[in-house]
């Protein structure tokens, strides 16, 4: 009897209704150190004039990334030797110095 009452009053508070894994949200800019090239990248890229870019793609829908995110991501890319536009969106997914320049 006592097992039988335990299990009714412990809960599984770790999934949601759809059966997905609670997950908090992480600051990425803390976890990426003050001298990492990453940000170099960022600073440099922010400082140019991108007009002439932002002209060309004046029709960019809201939600999707601005001429600048993308002008960081193809430049930190190419210091990465990373050329194929399959492994920058793999690296955009899973590499935490591509996640802080689409931020």
């Amino acid at each position: 009897m006592f097992m039988r009452l335990n299990n009714i009053l412990q809960g599984n508070y770790s999934l949601s209704s759809l059966n997905h894994q609670i997950k908090l949200p992480l600051d990425i800019e803390l976890s990426i150190a003050d001298d990492d090239p990453v940000r170099l990248v960022s600073a440099f890229v922010e400082e140019m004039d991108l007009s002439d870019l932002y002209a060309t793609y004046e029709r960019i829908r809201k939600g999707q990334a601005t001429p600048r995110h993308m002008m960081k991501i193809a430049v930190y890319a190419a210091m990465n030797r990373i050329f194929s536009s399959r492994d920058i969106e793999t690296s955009c997914k899973r590499d935490i110095n591509f996640m802080y320049l689409l931020e």
